[in-house]
């Protein structure tokens, strides 16, 4: 079993460096942002260790497997009902928990968890430790426990009636056939002697009693019962383990309503998966049938004063980690002539290279030209607000990413229209090669011969999605290109691959391929099916080569 943590009567120093850890943190997130790291100087901290207490309650509750045996076949502790089977088992429950066994069981569980339990989710655990069986013998509700029953056949008469008379105990004389009399030699009749000339004869298959042996139960008038093998008895057996049933629980109610504000923030699990508070697990202990495992939380919190270019920044900072409760947005001023540079190029090209310069002078506004030159705007802002923490506020985030949305595509917008025209001419030689060659006519003859004919269009329409798509890459291909000429090499030679969004040229060459295809597919040598039917429609006969 593992040992308890030692709880120490101070907390360590490593507590109160917190605000120096915050300070590091803050000045890694302005430095290259029209700041450095060294401009932040922490003017004044105060940092208090909050004692956290709190406790992983584990009930143990009882499963059974249920089973049932024919005949009295005792298994375990005998009982006369299942709810005394219950009742017994949760009585048992109390002493489990104080198994040696079984708590050794539980603190693995912990252990191996990553908080070590604290803010462990409710959870179940089955403990094969403590395996237990029981059973109730009842009497058979078949036989009512005499281990037989009356034959239904014979309604426990042990006879049945006779089939050979129809329980008349007589039968029709097989000398005379029922007549009396049978015919002599001389062609006469004399009377039977078989029957007396009555014509029938005793039953020779009842021999008169009019009715035979129950062929079921052979005359003893009982069925022995199968259903409990004969015995009278069936054994219902209940094979029972604990399973252990865990929730964790922290004190709060002597804790400030700003103390519990700052632990939701920061998470009441994440305490101790992300190390923000020191955990320590204390003794467990039982009351009733519960095992309770309580753990204390040393958390620090300090008030802290940054001071940044002489401007005083009051700040909240909490756990080990010297995570930033709260500060007022300091890069706002800061990179607010970037998003000014962002929002001028977004109007037009026109001194791109100066506008971009003044932009690039901020590593924010770097990271949102590179990742809108690979990503989305969601994902860029999804990004950004999760690397810049309450420093950059949501409007200056969004309105970065806005405008440098805008610069992207103001800036490439020349080279997007040479890609469309260069994209539309490959889409259209491929057109051509396809309805200008046998292509077309050998991929609609295998369609119709696979039962597919009126598919046909469709694979028309994939030719035509097929050079929409190389031009809508041909215009992303092409704006890539411009921005590495004017974007810095650490915006666009990223890590990470792709293309700049293709703008509204990229919706443009749905129309202009379109007209490509259709254009190639009429004035083919061989129609498709679909042209001929349009034409047809339209009252224009194509005469077939």
């Amino acid at each position: 079993m593992s040992e308890p943590d030692f709880v120490p009567e101070q907390p360590s120093e490593q507590h109160f460096q917190i605000s120096q850890k915050a300070a590091e943190t803050l000045g890694r997130l302005v430095d290259g942002n029209g700041l450095k790291a060294e401009q932040v100087r922490l003017a004044r901290h105060e940092t208090l260790v909050h004692q956290l207490p709190g406790a992983i309650f584990i009930e143990l509750k009882p499963d059974f497997v249920k089973g049932q045996l024919s005949g009295k076949r005792e298994h375990g502790k005998v009982l006369d009902s299942e709810a005394a089977v219950i009742a017994a088992a949760t009585a048992l429950a109390p002493e489990a928990v104080t198994d040696k066994n079984v708590q050794i069981e539980l603190l693995q569980v912990l252990d191996q968890d990553p908080g070590r339990g604290w803010g462990m989710k409710p959870f179940k655990h089955p403990l094969k430790v403590t395996q237990k069986q029981f059973c109730v013998v009842d009497r058979c509700s078949k036989c009512a426990g005499l281990a037989s029953y009356p034959c239904t056949t014979c309604s426990g008469t042990g006879g049945v009636g006779c089939v050979n008379c129809a329980s008349t105990g007589q039968a029709q004389c097989p000398a005379c056939y029922g007549n009396g009399r049978m015919q002599s030699q001389d062609g006469g009749y004399i009377p039977c002697q078989r029957c007396s000339s009555v014509g029938r004869i005793l039953c020779t298959a009842c021999n008169g009693v009019k009715s035979v042996k129950c062929g079921i139960c052979r005359g003893q008038t009982k069925i022995a019962c199968t259903e409990c093998d004969r015995s009278g008895f069936w054994t219902h057996t209940y094979d029972m383990t604990f399973h252990a049933e865990a929730k964790f629980e922290m004190d709060r109610e002597l804790m400030p309503k700003d103390l519990q504000e700052i632990i939701d923030r920061l998470g009441e699990r994440e305490l101790a998966t992300e190390e923000h508070a020191e955990i320590f697990r204390l003794n467990q202990n039982t009351e009733q049938k519960l095992l309770v495992v309580p753990f204390l939380a040393f958390l620090p919190i300090a008030n802290v004063e940054f001071s940044i270019e002489g401007k005083q920044y009051p700040s909240g900072v909490a756990g080990l980690t010297g995570k930033i409760m709260g500060i007022d947005p300091v890069l706002d001023p800061v990179i607010k002539p970037g998003i000014n540079a962002l929002f001028k190029l977004s109007k037009g090209p026109l001194a791109a290279e100066a506008l971009i310069a003044q932009a690039c002078k901020y590593r924010v506004l770097r990271q949102i030209l590179s990742g809108l030159s690979h990503h989305s705007k969601r994902q860029v802002y999804q990004t950004i607000t999760s690397e810049y923490p309450l420093v950059i506020s949501d409007k200056f985030i969004k309105a970065g990413i806005k405008y440098a949305g805008s610069a992207i595509l103001a800036i490439s917008k020349g080279p997007r229209i040479k890609g469309l025209i260069r994209g539309n001419i490959i889409a259209a030689g491929f057109y051509a090669g396809y309805y200008f060659s046998p292509a077309q006519m050998y991929n609609a003859a295998k369609i119709g011969a696979l039962g597919y004919a009126k598919f046909a269009f469709a694979a028309d329409i994939l030719v035509w999605l097929t050079g929409y798509f190389i031009t809508w890459m041909t215009v992303r291909y092409m704006a890539g290109g411009a921005l590495q000429k004017l974007l810095p090499g650490e915006v666009v030679n990223n890590t990470d691959r792709g293309l700049p969004p293709a703008g509204e040229q990229g919706t443009h060459a749905l129309g202009t391929t379109l007209v490509a295809w259709a254009l190639c597919a009429f004035f083919a040598f061989q129609k498709p099916a679909w042209v001929l039917t349009l034409l047809k429609m339209a009252g224009v006969t194509i005469g077939t080569p």
